[in-house]
């Protein structure tokens, strides 16, 4: 369906980390002038996959200077502890409310076992790594890194979590997007567009501030939007308005369910997610059924209600 790793213009390459299924997450590699960064790592698993890249395209390990990180959530800086072993120059950049989990990730290990299994962890991650505290940077909102005069600027966006940053690189005019803009994946594309939705996953969602961010980065204007979950793709503010109303009619729905004391609740929030998410796919001619996309999307449609209810309970708690 693609090619990888993928060429994207302006000395980014796309890598897909194979988190599992291919298609699913990838993390971009930027070239400048022979120097490097990579952003975003996938779980420690794809680690060799972004070093056979390095070695097929002449980066020396010692010519990577940083690994940029969205958040700590596993897909996306699982692999940074392991991968900074081998990269002796580079110094991993991540949101300050994030560190800590990356320089000492027992918690990490501890909440992902307990989600996986220690076996299927292990299987689908590859353990974690901890990172020495001197080689961890915790850029400000708005804290400039320059890769030989390329800027890369930290924009701090709250909502998918509370640790979220994004890189916009001003080069390619491109939003390197972590899980702050939403979830594309190509099998789902048509004739009449991409579908685009959102990314509610516990614990620390909250639309309000999901809400902001992205009218936050719209205003940046951008032309590319590269995602983690996946491709870089042209930057499209229609996706972004209706990405704006799908976190609308999430929260709208979760809140209509919240009060009822039917056991099915997370089954008729999972109904409803899914028919907000047929009814876009269809509008864009999408080449999937109903069964299809279900496989496809299964996954993300149950991690999005386990967000959804982790913002309710503390609504709750904070109104009584």
């Amino acid at each position: 369906m693609f090619n990888d790793p993928q060429d994207c213009g302006h000395g980014i390459t796309r890598i897909d980390v194979h988190y599992i299924r291919p298609g699913l997450a990838c993390c971009y590699l930027v070239v400048e002038q022979g120097r490097a960064v990579l952003i975003e790592t996938g779980p420690q698993l794809a680690v060799p996959r972004l070093l056979k890249v390095l070695e097929q395209k002449n980066i020396a390990r010692e010519n990577v200077v940083a690994v940029l990180v969205t958040h700590v959530h596993l897909d996306h800086a699982g692999g940074a502890g392991l991968l900074l072993q081998h990269l002796p120059n580079a110094q991993l950049y991540v949101h300050p409310k994030g560190a800590k989990h990356l320089i000492d990730p027992a918690k990490l290990k501890a909440s992902a076992i307990t989600v996986y299994g220690e076996e299927r962890f292990l299987q689908t991650l590859g353990g974690l790594t901890p990172i020495p505290a001197n080689r961890v940077v915790t850029p400000k909102d708005e804290d400039t890194f320059l890769l030989m005069g390329r800027e890369f600027q930290f924009l701090h966006t709250p909502g998918h979590a509370i640790h979220h940053q994004v890189v916009w690189d001003r080069t390619s005019r491109g939003i390197f997007s972590g899980d702050a803009l939403g979830i594309s994946y190509r099998e789902c594309d048509g004739p009449k567009g991409r579908f685009l939705f959102p990314a509610t996953t516990p614990v620390q969602f909250d639309p309000k501030n999901s809400l902001e961010s992205i009218d936050r980065l719209l205003a940046l204007k951008p032309e590319r939007l590269h995602l983690t979950h996946f491709d870089s793709i042209p930057f499209d503010s229609n996706l972004m308005v209706d990405l704006k109303q799908q976190l609308e009619a999430y929260s709208e729905l979760a809140w209509g369910i919240r009060a009822d004391t039917l056991p099915d609740k997370d089954d008729r929030l999972l109904d409803g997610i899914k028919e907000l998410s047929w009814q876009r796919l269809q509008a864009i001619g999408s080449p999937l059924n109903k069964d299809q996309s279900t496989e496809l999307l299964s996954m993300d449609w149950g991690i999005n209600v386990q967000g959804l209810n982790h913002w309710l309970n503390r609504l709750e708690q904070s109104l009584t």
